[in-house]
C-alpha cells in the first residue's frame, strides 16, 4: 500500500496545491489530494501547469479518486506521500 498524498505537504515536481475536493477529508492534518489537483509549476512546457493523475481504484473523496505516493502529475513526476496513512 502507498502513502496518501496531502495538499501543501507532498510534491510531484512541485508542491501539490489541491483545489478539487471540498475541504472535508484530511490526513495528518492536511487536505487529501484528489484527481486533477493542481501542482505548483516548476519549469516550462508540461512542467508549467501540471495536475495530478490519481490512480486509486478503492478510495474516493466525494466520488473523486484520491492520489497516492507514486501517482504522477501530467508532467511525469511521481508524488510523495504520507509515511503513516496508507491507501490501496
Amino acid at each position: 500500500m502507498s502513502g496518501i498524498c496531502r495538499v501543501g505537504v507532498d510534491s510531484a515536481g512541485g508542491v501539490i496545491l489541491g483545489v478539487n475536493q471540498n475541504g472535508t477529508i484530511f490526513a495528518n492534518g492536511s487536505l487529501v489530494s484528489v484527481d486533477k489537483d493542481r501542482v505548483q509549476g516548476h519549469g516550462t512546457g508540461t512542467h508549467a501547469g501540471p495536475v495530478m493523475i490519481a490512480k486509486s481504484k478503492n478510495v474516493f473523496v466525494n466520488g473523486i479518486a484520491v492520489c497516492k505516493e507514486g501517482n504522477t502529475a501530467t508532467c511525469g513526476h511521481p508524488a510523495s506521500g504520507s509515511t503513516d496513512v496508507f491507501v490501496g
